[in-house]
């Protein structure tokens, strides 16, 4: 995710950088402003790298442009972008209603605040969603995730199903030949998946969901994905009647 922040004062530009590091996390990346005009060059880059900005802390009293004339150009361009004001003044509450911005925080910033603005975002962050229970698929805020070839997504499953646990490229290969000879290529063909894999989630602005030890091993970051599996093993909500289904069911390994 992409978060900018502007505010034309050193000291609290560091403040609420900070405070919104620690809300976000470190998975974040933030870029910073020192005024309005810098903000929207910002938002042009990230529009032109197709990654967006999902979120833009503004401050009201910028130089050259106000945030509420900075927001109103981000709004055309990037209308889902969620805009927050950050002020010290009060009086603009009512003269942002008509913005339809996510939120309004007033200075200094505390993390219950940005939590608060956070958890009520106008336009929620999309996510990976991983569906194994019916068919396997990979949503991402919604869109069907599709892979350069199947094996991409079969692999992709299988580590889901291995839930973080580290797999060798040995145990991946048998998964896509079974019994047939080992060879150099198909090691190669493995590491060329997983490559694969990696350019298309990051296509959609998701890195590190796989991990691997360097040696060969490859796991899924589970912090990184929503997955009805994990989600009905951590007893998360009911589980209803899909999960007492099919699980995978275009895969006959995925049977046991």
């Amino acid at each position: 995710m992409n978060c900018l922040i502007a505010d034309d004062e050193p000291l609290i530009l560091k403040d609420i950088h900070r405070t919104a590091k620690s809300v976000l996390g470190e998975d974040t990346e933030f870029f910073l402003a020192a005024d309005s005009r810098e903000a929207l060059h910002i938002i042009e880059e990230q529009n032109a790298s197709g990654k967006g900005i999902q979120i833009a802390f503004l401050d009201i009293e910028m130089p050259y442009l106000s945030g509420m004339e900075a927001a109103k150009k981000i709004q055309a361009v990037a209308p889902h972008t969620n805009i927050i004001f950050v002020t010290g003044y009060g009086k603009y509450a009512l003269d942002v209603l008509d913005l339809y911005v996510s939120g309004f925080i007033l200075k200094p910033v505390n993390e219950k605040n940005m939590r608060k603005a956070i958890e009520n975002l106008r336009y929620p962050i999309p996510e990976l969603t991983v569906q194994c229970f019916g068919r396997f698929e990979v949503f991402y805020g919604g869109t069907p995730v599709n892979f350069k070839r199947s094996q991409c997504k079969e692999i992709f499953a299988y580590l889901i199903d291995k839930r973080g646990t580290l797999v060798s490229e040995d145990e991946l290969r048998y998964l896509l030949w079974t019994e047939e000879e080992d060879t150099e290529k198909k090691r190669r063909y493995v590491r060329n998946i997983i490559s694969d894999i990696r350019v298309t989630l990051k296509g959609f602005g998701v890195d590190d969901v796989i991990v691997n030890n360097g040696k060969g091993y490859y796991g899924i970051n589970k912090e990184k994905i929503s997955c009805d599996l994990y989600d009905y093993l951590d007893r998360k909500g009911k589980p209803d009647r899909k999960e007492t289904g099919s699980y995978m069911e275009q895969y006959p390994w995925a049977e046991l």
